[in-house]
C-alpha cells in the first residue's frame, strides 16, 4: 500500500533571510563599536586636554602669587621703616629680578627728591615726563640696578594712563593690583608685551580704614615689571605641554589686548577652550588649543582599524551563515524529495542506506568543518570542564585533545583571567565575548578572544558553547603602534 503523497512545503524559506539579519546585525554592532570607542577616545583625549589646561592654570597662579608675595614683603619693609635709601633696598633685595619702587611726590617736593637721588649717586637722575601737574610719582629704586632697569628710574607711571588705573585702584583698596596690557619703559627694540603689578606703601601708622583716608596715607608704590613672554617662559619650560595658549588682557578676546601667543600651528586644533583667571584683580582671558603633537598619544588614530575589523567579520559571518543555510537548504531539500519518493514508490532498503549514507556525511561535513577551523571551538559544562573541544586547540594550547578534554577552563586561566573565567560560566542566557589570557603547556601566555553562548538539550541548559581566536600578534601590534 502507498503512502499518501506529502504536501508540497518549503520550511527553509524564511532561513534564505538569515544571513541577510546576521549581516544587518553585524554591521550595526560594529557601527555600535566604532561610536563607542570614538566617543570613549574623545573622552580620554578631552580629559588630558582638561588636565593640562588646568595644569598651566595652577602655574600661572602660583607664578603670579609668588610675585605679589615678593610685593607685601616689600611693603613690608617701607612700613617697619621711615625711610628706606637705595643700599638698604639692595641689601633687603638682592639680585631679584625685577622690584621697584615709586615714590609719591607733590610738585613743591620734587627739588628736594632730586637732590636726595644724587647725593646717592644717581647724578643724572630726573623726574620725566617733564609737564606740570597736581601729583607726581617717581621710580626712585628699581632691582636688578643693570643697564635696562636704569632707563626707567625717574619715570612718572602716574603720568601714563593704563598704569595710573592700576594705582589708583591699589591706592584705593590696598591691594595688589595688575596694570592693563603696556610697553615697559626699559622694553629693547625686540619688543614684548608687558603688565605690572602694584602694592601700596602707606605711612608708618597712619589709619587706612577708608578710601580717602588711605589716598592721604600713601606714600608710594612698590611693584614689579614683567614682560609675558619671559613670565610665561619659566612655567613652558618646566613641562612640554601638548597644549599651546593665547593671554589677552581683559574678559574680551581682542587682537589689541593681546599679552602672549604661542607660536601659531598648521592644522586646526582638534580641542579648544578658553578659561578667565583673575591676576592682581585684573582678569585674563587665555584661549587653550591643543598642538598636532597632542594627536600622536590619542587612540583615535586605531578607530579606523576597528572598524575595518569589524566589517570584515560582519562579510565572513555572513559568507558563512549563508553557505550553511545553502547547504541546509539543499539538504533539506533532498529530505523533502526523499519522502516524496517514499510516498510514490516502493522504498527500498538500499535507498534508505543512501538517506543514512547522506546524513552520515552531513555530519562529517560539519565535524571537519570544526575540525579543520582556524579557531578553537570547545563546549564547557557549568563546572568549566571541558567536554569537546577541536585539534586547532592542539596547535594553539601545547595539549594534545586527551590532556584537554581532562582539563577545567581555570587550569589553562592566566591568574589576571580567573575573575573572567567565572563570568562566562555564570552569564545566564547571553551572548558573550570576553577576552581571556591562557597559559600554554610551554609556559608561554597567549591571548584569546572568545565568544560563548548558552546551550540547550529540549528546554534544559546543556553547556557552554565557544569560539576562541589567538589575537596575540594584534595586540603587540597595537601595542607597538602606542609606542
Amino acid at each position: 500500500m502507498l503512502s499518501p503523497k506529502p504536501k508540497d512545503k518549503k520550511p527553509y524559506a524564511p532561513r534564505v533571510f538569515l544571513p541577510y539579519l546576521i549581516l544587518a546585525l553585524g554591521l550595526s554592532f560594529t557601527f555600535l563599536i566604532s561610536f563607542y570607542f570614538s566617543k570613549l577616545a574623545n573622552d580620554q583625549d578631552q580629559s588630558r586636554f582638561n588636565s593640562a589646561v588646568q595644569e598651566i592654570d595652577d602655574r600661572i597662579k602660583l607664578r603670579v602669587q609668588t610675585s605679589i608675595a615678593l610685593l607685601r614683603a616689600g611693603t613690608g619693609l617701607f612700613a617697619a621703616s621711615e625711610s628706606v635709601d637705595a643700599q638698604e633696598f639692595d641689601r633687603n633685595y638682592p639680585g631679584i629680578q625685577g622690584i621697584g619702587y615709586s615714590q609719591k611726590l607733590r610738585p613743591d617736593e620734587r627739588a628736594g627728591l632730586i637732590e636726595q637721588m644724587k647725593s646717592q649717586g644717581f647724578r643724572d637722575f630726573k623726574i620725566w615726563p617733564e609737564f606740570e601737574r597736581a601729583v607726581y610719582t617717581s621710580v626712585i629704586y628699581l632691582q636688578p640696578m643693570d643697564n635696562r632697569n636704569s632707563v626707567a628710574i625717574g619715570f612718572d607711571m602716574f603720568s601714563e594712563p593704563v598704569r595710573r588705573a592700576a594705582m589708583e585702584i591699589a591706592r584705593d583698596t590696598g591691594m595688589p593690583t595688575a596694570s592693563g596690557k603696556v610697553t615697559l619703559i626699559q622694553e629693547p627694540e625686540s619688543k614684548q608685551s608687558g603688565f605690572l603689578i602694584y602694592a601700596p606703601v602707606y605711612k608708618h601708622g597712619a589709619d587706612v580704614g577708608s578710601v580717602d583716608a588711605r589716598r592721604e596715607a600713601l606714600v608710594g608704590f612698590v611693584y614689579s615689571p614683567f614682560r609675558t613672554d619671559d613670565f610665561l617662559a619659566s612655567i613652558l619650560a618646566e613641562n612640554n605641554f601638548d597644549v599651546s595658549f593665547t593671554i589677552y588682557d581683559g574678559d574680551q578676546v581682542r587682537p589689541e589686548n593681546l599679552l602672549h601667543n604661542s607660536p601659531p600651528e598648521e592644522r586646526k586644533a582638534h580641542l579648544a577652550t578658553t578659561s578667565k583667571q583673575q591676576v592682581a584683580g585684573r582678569t585674563w582671558t587665555i584661549v587653550y588649543s591643543s598642538k598636532p603633537s597632542f594627536e600622536l598619544a590619542s587612540n583615535r588614530a586605531f578607530l579606523p582599524y576597528t572598524f575595518a575589523a569589524g566589517l570584515l567579520l560582519s562579510w565572513l559571518f555572513f559568507a558563512v551563515t549563508r553557505a550553511e543555510v545553502h547547504a541546509r537548504a539543499r539538504a533539506e531539500r533532498s529530505a523533502h524529495e526523499l519522502a516524496e519518493s517514499e510516498a510514490t514508490a516502493i522504498q527500498t532498503l538500499s535507498e534508505r542506506e543512501l538517506a543514512e549514507d547522506a546524513l552520515r556525511e552531513s555530519e562529517e561535513r560539519y565535524r571537519e568543518l570544526v575540525e579543520n577551523a582556524n579557531d578553537i571551538v570547545y563546549l564547557l559544562d557549568f563546572d568549566g570542564q571541558i567536554t569537546s573541544i577541536n585539534n586547532v586547540a592542539e596547535v594553539i594550547l601545547g595539549y594534545t585533545q586527551e590532556e584537554l578534554l581532562q582539563m577545567n577552563i581555570a587550569d589553562l586561566l592566566a591568574s589576571e583571567s580567573i575573575i573572567v573565567g567565572e563570568q562566562l560560566l555564570t552569564s545566564g542566557h547571553q551572548r558573550t565575548n570576553y577576552e581571556v589570557e591562557v597559559v600554554t603547556k610551554a609556559g608561554r601566555v597567549v591571548t584569546l578572544e572568545t565568544s560563548n553562548k548558552l546551550i540547550s538539550r529540549g528546554s534544559q541548559p546543556a553547556g557552554i558553547q565557544g569560539i576562541a581566536r589567538d589575537i596575540s600578534t594584534r595586540r603587540k601590534a597595537e601595542e607597538a603602534l602606542r609606542e
